[in-house]
């Protein structure tokens, strides 16, 4: 009798046993995920970053160094540059986002510019006055 006991006992705490493996298993498989999900955001978070700061520097460099070329010429080096500077990043990033931060950085470029134009258009009209 105390045999039987002890074997149904051994057996249910082996379930017991088997039925918390599974649940951690289960538990770390989501942890992982949630880790993978979290990395991969992060990643891109960063690379995005990166390349914003990557098409400022294109803007800048393209608008300094070649300043007699008009202006899809200096479009045209400064993708290149950030093609380049990107695939030594490890970056891979396709042409069209490239194109994008560059233009960004001169919209953004133009827009600081803006202000100031306004501000001599407004004395201009004062002194007119």
């Amino acid at each position: 009798m105390q045999e039987t006991i002890n074997q149904y006992a051994i057996e249910i705490i082996l379930a017991v046993l088997a039925l918390l493996t599974v649940l951690v298993k289960g538990w770390l498989n989501t942890l992982k995920q949630k880790a993978e999900a979290y990395f991969e955001a992060k990643t891109t978070s960063e690379q995005r970053s990166v390349l914003a700061l990557l098409g400022k520097e294109a803007f800048s460099f393209a608008e300094t160094v070649y300043k007699e070329l008009d202006g899809p010429a200096k479009l045209a080096r400064a993708v290149e540059y950030v093609e380049q500077k990107a695939q030594e990043a490890g970056i891979t990033v396709a042409a069209e986002e490239i194109r994008a931060v560059v233009e960004a950085a001169w919209l953004e470029d133009k827009r600081k510019e803006m202000p100031a134009i306004e501000a001599v258009q407004l004395e201009t009209i004062k002194t007119a006055e």
